[in-house]
Formats: C-alpha cells, structure tokens, sequence
C-alpha cells in the first residue's frame, strides 16, 4: 500500500491549503531535528516525510494526480530529496515563526537543517574608513577634530526606497524570495544551486517607478562631516568605530571605523606614557640647577637634580595624556642626555683635573 499524504499530515482530504499548512507547522514544530537533538536522526526522517506529503498537496496538480492514482501518480524520482522542495516561500513563513519562538536562527530555504536563511532580511550597508593624520599635543589637548568623508547615504527624494512613488512592488524574477534557483544537467546528475536575484538584488522587491535621484539605488554617495574629541588613551593601531555612520543601506547603516595616525613628535610611547629625551650639560648634571622645557601643553621649567646621572629618568607626574580609563593623564618620563664637550681649553682642564684630585668627587657620577 501506498503512502497516504493526507494520513502523514493528520488532516482531511477536503483540507483548504491553511488547514495543510496549519497542519505541516504544528508537525515542524514537532519533528524538526534542530528541535530534537537527542533523536536528531530519527526526527529527521519524520521531517522529510511530512515535508514529502506538504510537497505534493500544496501543488495543485501533484494533488490532483495523487487523488486519482496515489502515491504512483507523484512518484519521486530516486526518491523525495530537497531539491525537489518548492514552496520555499510558505516554508519561509513557518520556520520564520517556529525559529522566532525557539530562539533558532538557521535552517530554512532549500535545506531545513541549515543554509540558507529562514526570513528574507534586508542587507546592512558596509563600513566607511577614514585615516586622520593628528599630532599627540592635539590629543593632550582634547581638541575637536572636524572630520570629513563621503559615504553613501539615504536619498532623501524617495526616503532610501529607490521609488518615486515611495512604493516596491515584488519583483517578478525571484516572486519576492530575493534569490534564484540555477539547474543544469551533467550526464544523469541533475545540479541545482541557489544565487542572489540581479534583478532586485536580494531584496525581493523592486520600485514601482524608479527615482531619477539616486536611479533606483535608494541611496547617494555624499560628503558628510562629523565632530568628535580624541579618545582617551588612543594608540595609532587601534581602530575607533562610530555606530551607524557608515553607507546606507535598507537593513541599516555600516560603521565610520577611523585610525588616527599620530605623530608623536618629540615624543614615544611607552604604554600610556610618553618619553622624551634632553639634553643636559654635564654641569648641570654634576651640580643641579633648573632648565625649560617644551611639553604638550606648552612650555614648563623643571628641576634638574644634583647628580643626574646619564639616561636617568626624570618622571612628570600627570604631563601626559589622558589614561585609557579616561580617569586621569599619564606621565612624560624625561630621559637625561648629558652633553660632555669634545674640546676644552687649557684652563679647563686645569680646573677639572683639580676636580679630579677632589678625594670622591666623580666616584657618584657614572658616565
């Protein structure tokens, strides 16, 4: 005996099209195998069968033929298999609301247990990138930086639509699913694949009249500006991102993703420091005293302590720019180049060899 469509699905054979599908969506909820994974195999079995019997009773003529002969009248071909599945576009719908409800997110068009997806989204716009050149006293200062670039944006003339009359009608290539089926035959192999629609771009959808602004696209390529403070801590490799300013497209705008391509100067970065080096003259080394120096926020003068030692590391507390924690500034470390003269004169010699004789004088100066 042969199998009996109307049996696996539990319904009438007067059954409307809504009872068939009311019927096939309780069934899915039921033996889908991404909802079974301690008896996956067996609930897959279930699955194909009742998409089988969804199959042949959701086609009119595959209907009527098994009405008048049975199952000989719909015979499969080496079998049902899921290139032999149709109603992509009803299955959309049920497994939109089983996955929603289950928390799923694959499964779906032309091969339930994963692949494609199960609801037709509109695709996000891709990132713009920007590269701004800035110098470290910049940042030390927290000055706005004013930064321009083009992406592209929502016309305005038909609200990102592509429409003049604001209004899409399904597109008729891909009937709304936003994708096409390829077959081509190899031998006794039939091959099947799935692409994007070229004629509505995935969309499913194509304007009832196309806007003469952006040419049907939806979107323009502008220059657009934006204001923004340095952030805290920025390193040039790290790349800052701003949420939604990126190109336009319906299921949302990319990200603005920026590198800053600091000069540090004068300056080098250690962690959240900043080094730089002076050079002190070996007197003021020996003797101490007091030297200006320029730093980010412009010039300061600073003790230079008895007894400096060469690349001795002078730490100023709080003179560099604000931590990665935004909570307070990092340090400028001061690293000592003593300067020592190539050539002196007679008497210079004379009075640094009486230096010399100084019992212990040089013996806490380390060159």
């Amino acid at each position: 005996m042969g199998k009996d469509y109307y049996a696996v699905l539990g319904i009438d054979k007067k059954a409307s099209k809504d009872d068939i599908k009311k019927a096939y969506r309780a069934l899915a909820k039921k033996y889908h195998p991404d909802l079974n994974p301690q008896n996956k195999k067996e609930a897959e079995e279930k699955f194909k069968e009742i998409s089988e019997a969804y199959e042949v009773l959701m086609d009119d003529q595959k209907r009527a033929r098994f009405d008048q002969y049975g199952e000989e009248g719909v015979k499969f071909q080496g079998g049902f298999d899921w290139n032999q599945f149709h109603h992509y576009q009803d299955i959309q719908d049920i497994f939109g609301d089983i996955f929603s409800q289950f928390g799923f997110g694959g499964g779906g068009v032309g091969n339930p247990f994963g692949g494609y997806s199960t609801q037709q989204r509109e695709i996000r716009g891709a990132d713009a990138f920007v590269e701004i050149p800035i110098d470290i006293r910049r940042i030390a200062r927290n000055e706005k930086i004013e930064i321009y670039y083009f992406r592209e944006m929502r016309c305005d003339e038909c609200n990102g639509t592509g429409s003049a009359t604001k209004k899409l009608l399904t597109c008729q290539i891909c009937r709304g699913r936003g994708y096409v089926e390829r077959s081509s035959n190899q031998g006794f192999i039939l091959f099947r694949t799935t692409e994007v629609c070229r004629n509505c771009n995935g969309r499913g959808k194509i304007p009832e009249k196309v806007c003469h602004v952006c040419s049907g696209a939806g979107y323009t390529r502008k220059k657009d500006n934006i204001q923004i403070s340095p952030p805290a801590g920025i390193y040039e490799e790290e790349i800052y991102i701003l949420r939604d300013k990126g190109n336009y497209r319906p299921g949302g705008s990319g990200d603005l993703r920026i590198k800053f391509d600091i000069d540090y100067m004068e300056f080098r970065r250690e962690h959240d420091d900043l080094v730089k080096d002076i050079q002190i003259d070996f007197t003021e080394a020996i003797m101490g005293g007091k030297m200006k120096v320029s730093l980010l926020r412009g010039e300061k003068e600073i003790d230079i302590p008895a007894g400096t030692q060469p690349e001795e590391r002078l730490v100023l507390k709080g003179e560099g720019i604000t931590k990665k924690s935004g909570r307070d500034n990092s340090d400028v470390i001061l690293h000592a180049k003593v300067s020592l003269p190539k050539k002196i004169s007679k008497k210079q010699r004379e009075l640094l060899e009486q230096f010399k004789n100084e019992k212990g004088f040089f013996s806490g100066f380390h060159l």
